[in-house]
């Protein structure tokens, strides 16, 4: 046998494709992740933008603010808190810094400009008020003293002061006793220097005490008071007085009632009498009768 060439083999291995799909996982998430990051760095710097040119706008418009509200703490139509309030709220809301020296220059002008003058209008008026006179220099001088130093905080405080002084006192009546003799009685009459002498003057209406229109004085022995038409005194000695023309009352009435009934027993009396003599009468004429009958003989 001839030898013959052996045949040749090729062995090809498998093909194995290649899995990449972790890995295109692994670049999609970078590249989402960095479109988000850039995304989020755009509205982040859309949002610095904006809030800086909001930041700018209110830092603009604070120069006019703070220059109001001088303006109107100055004419009185603010007040100091508000004015300060007004400042911090704006700084807040544009995020400004806060503005504590501005706050500070508004309470110097408040402290030199704006409170000599309110407290100078607000003593005058309560003197005027409450006294019904101007202050005099002494007293705005001791008023402001006191404010300066603390003592009083506001014009209340100066109030309740100048209406507890014996000024005041004299002048209007303040305690229940007071007020209520004033509405009973009236009002308290004065001297020669204008105080009060703690009498009042009561008036009536002389007429309405009942007259007697008998002799009531010889009757009874007691001769009642002549009253007039008014009496000054005291509290006691009015509300005295008034008892009199109670008690005057109630014995007129009394006296009065006294003698109706005097009259009405004595015309009683006088109707028995003369009854009794009728009945004698009517009675003597009976036995009359009586005996003229029975001097007739029937049988």
């Amino acid at each position: 046998m001839g030898g013959g060439r052996g045949t040749n083999v090729n062995y090809q291995p498998p093909q194995i494709q290649k899995d990449d799909t972790f890995a295109n996982y692994l670049k999609y998430q970078q590249e989402r992740e960095s479109a988000a990051e850039q995304r989020a760095a755009a509205e982040r710097a859309e949002a610095k933008r904006e809030a800086d040119a909001r930041k700018a706008a209110g830092a603009a418009g604070y120069a006019g603010l703070k220059a109001g509200a001088e303006s109107e703490l100055r004419s009185g139509l603010l007040s100091y808190q508000d004015a300060a309030s007004r400042l911090r709220d704006y700084a807040a809301k544009y995020d400004l810094t806060p503005p504590e020296a501005d706050v500070s220059a508004l309470s110097d002008i408040y402290q030199k400009e704006v409170r000599p003058g309110q407290l100078q209008t607000g003593i005058g008026a309560t003197y005027e008020e409450l006294l019904g006179r101007q202050a005099t220099e002494e007293e705005k001088s001791t008023a402001l003293s006191r404010f300066n130093q603390g003592y009083y905080r506001d014009i209340n405080d100066l109030k309740e002061s100048v209406q507890k002084g014996s000024e005041y006192q004299k002048k209007f009546n303040q305690s229940y006793l007071d007020n209520y003799y004033d509405t009973m009685f009236g009002k308290q009459t004065t001297d020669e220097k204008g105080e009060r002498t703690g009498k009042r003057t009561f008036t009536f209406a002389q007429n309405l005490l009942p007259k007697y229109g008998g002799d009531l004085a010889s009757r009874t022995k007691i001769t009642t008071p002549d009253f007039g038409s008014s009496f000054t005194g005291t509290p006691a000695e009015i509300e005295e007085q008034q008892q009199n023309l109670r008690d005057t009352r109630q014995y007129l009435y009394s006296a009065g009632l006294t003698n109706l009934q005097g009259e009405i027993d004595k015309e009683t009396q006088t109707l028995k009498n003369e009854g009794t003599k009728q009945l004698a009468k009517i009675s003597a004429q009976g036995d009359i009768y009586k005996q003229l009958v029975g001097a007739f003989s029937f049988s």
